[in-house]
């Protein structure tokens, strides 16, 4: 009897542990170049490039306006200290700043696409303020963007990653509800229904298995 039920008990357990990958969403890290333009990058943290998976967030779903938002980078030596998310129509845009004047110019894409494309396609700092502020696109919120940067000391490219936060952004802007953790309702309410799928699996798991085990020792 103690056979069967511990035979029952581990069977069961790695169900759950197995199934738990599918509910519960995984950290997502923006991982920083590690050839940068004054050093090695630390290892990412949680303070400014560690997201967690989240639930994109595209222009459909933000009011039209100019709202200050929350953005990430993956590299130190391109922090941004600010950023604003312009709405308007079918697109968005953000004006970011970061700490430094260090880079002169950025692209929307890797270091690579950036050094082969064409000088017009390179988006210039406005220094006015005395720190870099670049004007670039957003697809979507809650998504790890590139956004090569041109340094000007180094006479080079480097690769970065960027990312806006939705949640940050005032609550009249977005036509969608996030729950705490940057997921719609819609995504929670799929992830409760898939634990109640599991727990269904694993008493039909757990019936199939008492019943083998049953005839096994008793018949």
């Amino acid at each position: 009897m103690k056979q069967r039920f511990s035979l029952c008990f581990l069977i069961s357990f790695l169900i759950v542990v197995l199934s738990c990958g599918t509910v519960f969403a995984a950290p997502k890290v923006i991982k920083g170049s590690s050839d940068t333009d004054t050093g090695t990058d630390p290892a990412p943290s949680a303070s400014n490039t560690l997201i967690y998976d989240m639930t994109p967030v595209y222009p459909d779903d933000v009011a039209d306006g100019t709202y200050p938002v929350d953005a990430v980078s993956s590299s130190q030596y391109f922090r941004i200290t600010e950023a604003e998310l312009t709405k308007s129509g079918d697109s968005m845009q953000a004006l970011i700043t970061i700490s430094s004047t260090s880079y002169s110019y950025v692209y929307p894409g890797t270091a690579a696409e950036a050094a082969a494309a064409d000088r017009s396609e390179w988006i210039p700092a406005d220094e006015s303020t005395g720190y870099g502020r670049f004007t670039v696109d957003v697809e979507a919120l809650n998504s790890e963007m590139p956004c090569a940067a041109y340094s000007k000391k180094k006479d080079k490219w480097y690769d970065r990653n960027i990312a806006f936060i939705a949640s940050s952004l005032p609550s009249e802007a977005l036509r969608i509800k996030l729950d705490g953790k940057g997921s719609t309702i819609i995504d929670t309410q799929e992830a409760a229904m898939k634990v109640i799928y599991i727990a269904l699996a694993i008493i039909i798991a757990g019936g199939v298995l008492n019943h083998f085990v049953k005839r096994k020792f008793y018949e």
